[in-house]
């Protein structure tokens, strides 16, 4: 399976613009918007992108100041999906990428009610996520409705992304009892969509897995597998991630991760970094997507917030690219994001060649400015250079040559690329509301 992820939807603090409100649906409006050859408004976008041309769409919530938002793109269906709010309920829209055309939307869904002795807040709100798994695209919906006094519950729906009609049943819903009282952390697995919560007591389920093609879902407790120098040590740890040939196992206490009796981490060490232990703990999974595993690891040589960010294949282990670099992230779990081609990843700092097996930095620390990228497409990817005590500037980056162009001052850098589209998110205008504004231009 090739997964083809999306940009995170992040609200970007450079040059937003004060939107206005003509043109595209208001939310709880099914009919579909005009796409329009003058959106309003035009972003004023890296020369990549035709201004002239797009279409443009409103999410009403969440009124607060989230930084992921409940939109994200499809980029084999070619369809951008919108968790839209109606009254108490929620619907998806799927819309054409290209167009803003809507391909189909869902029938309204109740989310599960909190406990009642518990406090709602931004964390029991209902996400979207798009998995891709046997060469197909789902969308996701899911919520978590925690209790102080029972099991949790996470409700999760399925949608094809291919789908078409309105007011479509989901093709697969699912209600599954958690133990934790934590919000669980959902991810593509890489062979399937993961639930993953922390659960202390010995023997408890640590995550959840679901096949989307055939509907089943498997709980594993922590698993076992080889740790420490020699990876002769029986040690246990929890499922991070679906092989093709089985569950990836990441070990919490010495480090490293692999696939029982298949492929350890071990046997494939990133250059320039300590091999597992109990002291450094090096080698953690931080995400799967286009059959790699990104990890971070701690370095021989480093200092300060540097460590080594490698890509390993997911069904053989084999270490594909790694580098030395900087992050100013503080141990955050930050997404990487896939290139529409499926052949470049950006993470923070950190910029991969699949296809040609090589990664490259854009933060060495010390004295250099950080440079954060965001989103990459045919080999440019998009972010923002910060020098010391300044605010963030955006900046396009070539990924062939390394090298940084700054972009003028007010550039927008896309949050959503697509093969032919790039999104852009604004704040709407005062006075109209908290939600964000989603501007979509065709790339030249």
């Amino acid at each position: 399976m090739k997964s083809v992820k999306k940009a995170v939807v992040t609200v970007m603090a450079a040059g937003m613009l004060a939107a206005c409100s003509g043109g595209g649906d208001s939310a709880g409006n099914d009919s579909a918007p005009s796409a329009s050859k003058s959106p309003k408004p035009a972003v004023k976008a890296p020369k990549e992108f035709d201004t002239s041309k797009g279409w443009q769409q409103n999410i009403s919530w969440p009124d607060g100041d989230e930084t992921e938002l409940p939109v994200e793109a499809a980029s084999k269906a070619g369809v951008v999906a919108f968790l839209q709010k109606k009254g108490e309920k929620y619907v998806v829209e799927a819309r054409e990428a290209a167009t803003g055309a809507l391909r189909w939307s869902s029938q309204p869904w109740q989310p599960p009610a909190p406990g009642e002795n518990v406090a709602p807040d931004s964390s029991h709100l209902p996400q979207l996520l798009v998995v891709d798994q046997d060469d197909r695209e789902y969308i996701a919906v899911w919520a978590w409705a925690p209790s102080f006094t029972e099991d949790d519950t996470f409700s999760l729906l399925l949608y094809p992304a291919d789908s078409s009609g309105k007011e479509i049943s989901p093709a697969r819903t699912f209600s599954i009892p958690m133990p934790s009282h934590d919000k669980p952390r959902v991810v593509d697995g890489g062979n399937g969509l993961l639930v993953l919560w922390e659960d202390s007591r010995p023997g408890a389920d640590r995550t959840t897995a679901i096949d989307l093609s055939k509907g089943r879902v498997t709980k594993y407790e922590e698993l076992e597998l080889p740790c420490g120098e020699d990876n002769l040590q029986p040690c246990k740890g929890p499922v991070e991630a679906l092989s093709p040939d089985g569950p990836v196992v990441q070990l919490p206490v010495h480090g490293g991760f692999g696939v029982p009796g298949t492929w350890h981490s071990g046997d494939a060490v990133p250059p320039g970094s300590k091999i597992h232990n109990s002291k450094y703990k090096s080698g953690r999974v931080t995400e799967v997507l286009g059959g790699h595993v990104l990890s971070t690891w701690f370095p021989e040589n480093g200092y300060g917030n540097q460590s080594v960010t490698a890509v390993h294949d997911l069904k053989s282990g084999k270490l594909v690219a790694s580098t030395l670099c900087a992050s100013e992230s503080s141990g955050e779990r930050r997404k990487a994001v896939l290139s529409p081609d499926g052949r470049h990843v950006v993470s923070d700092s950190v910029a991969v060649d699949l296809e040609q097996g090589k990664a490259r930095c854009f933060y060495e620390g010390g004295d250099a400015d950080p440079i954060r990228l965001t989103s990459v497409a045919d080999g440019t990817a998009y972010g923002y250079s910060r020098a010391d005590g300044e605010s963030e500037k955006p900046v396009t980056v070539a990924l062939d040559t390394g090298q940084v162009k700054p972009l003028p001052q007010g550039t927008e850098i896309p949050s959503l690329l697509l093969a032919d589209t790039g999104g852009f998110v604004l704040k709407l205008a005062e006075g109209k509301g908290q939600g964000r504004q989603f501007v979509f231009h065709p790339r030249r």
